[in-house]
């Protein structure tokens, strides 16, 4: 029986269907207006609006509709195209964040405006609606939209700002607060030795690579020896270590800011690769910058002093998807090669996980204890996100237990070295765990630029320049079930679980090397080949006996929303439908906790297909021998949506 379509509207308190709303009378200037369509919209049907209509159709809401920018006549024609359901204006109501407080004062805004807006036009019409202090910020440069920043005193004028017909969205501006070398190792292998791990001792320790450590407060000293470097210890180019350096004026050197960076690529001047307490990619190289604007001009700016790799240790107050969300998705979707890291609100916090960790393209990360506890939970929220019920944490790294830089006690500067447990800060925290993962993804990528897939052996023939999507799937394949979740915990074990995903990081089960059990496969396909609506590819691949579990991951990195006007922010989904040699199939997320693998679909038994996350895993325990094929289904896409494939196990 064929489901019927749900044309509801996702917005607002409550769904709604348009057909049901009055469309108003139509009136001067453009206006904000939501343009809802009979079926999902193929790419002919995208190139016809556009061209007749001038839609712009990057603004999707739930379900088959766009916000766009109209005026009465452009509204009158589109209203009789037979693709067209409704038409109608977009209440101003609906334009304002449900999470805005009730209380306090001044109230400071983010105010998203349409593309097309006039800068000084606006900053007008908003402090004549009674806002204060504007300033617009023409994002544009950069692949994001503008945006005004302002405050109010009186509450009773937001109506007034949200009816602006230049006003997208409007939401507060967040406060963001921190989330609270054998760590280094146990990312590797889950043991630490007195030498390296199986990665290091690959030669990967992070070269060639760049974290960009965004810190919310603080900064670092480089005076230390992480992060010095002689004789000219000035960031740039030529540093040995800190390629660039961006704090406000007056920001001190703080322990949270030396931890992390320290986690994720600290290594000692004069002893290099050596130092017990080195980061987990210790030859990389950082970008270092104090938050002190939008979260996409900071991952920009990142980006352009070499950055890949991108490290957020602390979230904002509230729990929804917000402009730091959007912004670090939209970042994410635009540049293909990067990864955003950001860690779980800690345990101990706030109730839910919070931006920017919750956006959909966001390495969401959670602690886990330190050698030989490693199994066991060590902190972090449990998902799912609010309100849409998407999977966060992602994963965990060891987040507790670390020794890594501290800032210098003494009062006057100087060279120094000093490292061990935070003394200011929890001694377990996703603040920790997150730069670890940071540093795993480093490694991971540095697998894939120097060469070494397929063959395992590092081969200049064999380079490639992965997106951040594989780096993301090669994490997440590599996770392992995390055990020691305690009595406390006893209404979340199984796997995957919301405490902790899919699981610890434990790169030597994914990335293979000569001799290793567990053979590679991957497949890294960039947007502007990827799936289109309704579109099926299909990968093979052999596996050689039963002995090893088969894992299969697939991670896309999704389109982002424009705001937060509706409660589903997820918009582009991919089904992953695997079938064994003997016929049975196996559908992504369709997993039986009780044991962690997936079973074997029926339709009286099977969840369905996951369109909720972009994440996706199928994992059998006994696989038999022969070819496998992985088809990926285009059920619901947008334009082109790229993706990354990877397939761990005794492949052949």
């Amino acid at each position: 029986m064929t489901q019927q379509q749900d044309f509801r509207l996702l917005i607002g308190p409550e769904p709604f269907d348009p057909v049901d709303v009055a469309p108003g009378a139509l009136a001067a200037g453009k206006k904000a207006t939501v343009v809802q369509f009979t079926a999902a919209l193929t790419g002919p049907d995208v190139v016809r609006l556009k061209r007749a209509y001038g839609l712009v159709l990057d603004r999707f809401i739930p379900n088959l509709a766009y916000l766009e920018r109209l005026d009465d006549e452009t509204v009158a024609r589109v209203r009789a195209d037979f693709l067209v359901r409704s038409c109608v204006a977009l209440d101003p109501a609906l334009k304002l964040a449900p999470w805005i407080p009730a209380t306090g004062s001044p109230l400071a805004l983010i105010v998203t405006l349409f593309d097309d807006v006039d800068a000084g036009a606006v900053r007008t019409v908003l402090t004549t609606a009674g806002a204060q202090d504007v300033q617009v910020l023409d994002n544009r440069e950069i692949g994001s939209h503008p945006i005004a920043r302002c405050t109010l005193d009186d509450r009773s004028v937001l109506p007034l700002v949200a009816a602006v017909d230049d006003v997208v969205w409007v939401e507060p501006e967040q406060p963001a607060v921190d989330f609270n070398v054998e760590a280094a190792q146990t990312i590797q292998s889950g043991t630490v030795g007195e030498h390296g791990g199986p990665i290091w001792d690959q030669g990967l320790h992070g070269e060639g690579q760049v974290i960009d450590i965004i810190e919310q407060d603080g900064t670092i000293d480089l005076s230390h020896c992480f992060f010095a470097d002689n004789p000219v210890n000035i960031p740039g180019p030529l540093h040995r270590k800190v390629l660039k350096l961006t704090s406000k004026a007056g920001t001190k050197v703080s322990e949270h800011s030396m931890f992390v960076a320290g986690i994720a690529a600290g290594d000692q001047l004069t002893n290099q690769g050596a130092h017990p307490h080195r980061g987990g990619a210790w030859a990389a190289k950082i970008v270092f910058r104090t938050r002190d604007t939008d979260l996409v001009t900071m991952l920009v700016d990142g980006m352009n002093a070499g950055a890949t790799i991108h490290n957020t240790s602390w979230g904002v107050e509230k729990p929804f998807y917000d402009k730091l969300a959007r912004d670090a998705d939209e970042f994410s979707f635009r540049h293909e090669d990067h990864v955003v890291v950001g860690a779980a609100a800690p345990f101990h916090g706030p109730d839910d996980n919070r931006p920017p960790g919750i956006a959909k393209n966001v390495l969401c990360v959670g602690a886990a204890e330190a050698f030989p506890f490693e199994m066991n939970f060590g902190d972090g929220q449990p998902g799912p996100t609010t309100p849409d019920g998407r999977r966060k944490p992602d994963l965990m790294a060891v987040g507790c237990g670390i020794s890594s830089a501290l800032p210098n006690p003494a009062p006057t500067p100087g060279p120094y070295c000093l490292t061990g447990p935070p003394q200011v800060f929890a001694a377990c925290g996703t603040s920790w765990a997150a730069p670890n993962a940071a540093a795993a993804a480093a490694l991971a990528r540095q697998y894939f630029t120097e060469g070494f897939y397929p063959s395992g052996k590092k081969q200049t023939d064999q380079i490639m320049f992965p997106t951040g999507a594989l780096i993301r799937a090669v994490l997440l394949n590599s996770t392992v079930d995390m055990t020691g979740t305690g009595t406390a915990f006893a209404s979340l074990k199984g796997y995957p679980t919301a405490l902790e995903g899919w699981g610890r990081i434990r790169l030597d089960r994914t990335l293979s090397f000569p001799g290793s059990a567990r053979r590679l496969f991957v497949n890294d396909v960039r947007h502007i080949a990827g799936l289109t609506l309704l579109q099926k590819t299909t990968r093979q691949v052999s596996v050689a006996n039963d002995t090893e579990a088969l894992k299969i991951t697939l991670v896309w990195t999704d389109v982002p929303p424009a705001e937060s006007l509706h409660t589903l922010p997820s918009r582009n989904a991919i089904r992953l439908d695997v079938e064994d040699p003997t016929g049975i199939r196996y559908l992504g997320n369709d997993i039986d906790r009780t044991t962690g693998f997936s079973r074997p679909f029926a339709p009286a038994t099977s969840s369905g297909a996951d369109l909720r996350n972009n994440v996706q895993m199928v994992i059998v325990e006994h696989p038999p021998a022969g070819k496998w094929a992985i088809s990926l289904h285009g059920d619901l896409i947008f334009g082109q949506q790229g993706y990354a494939l990877v397939v761990s196990g005794a492949l052949k």
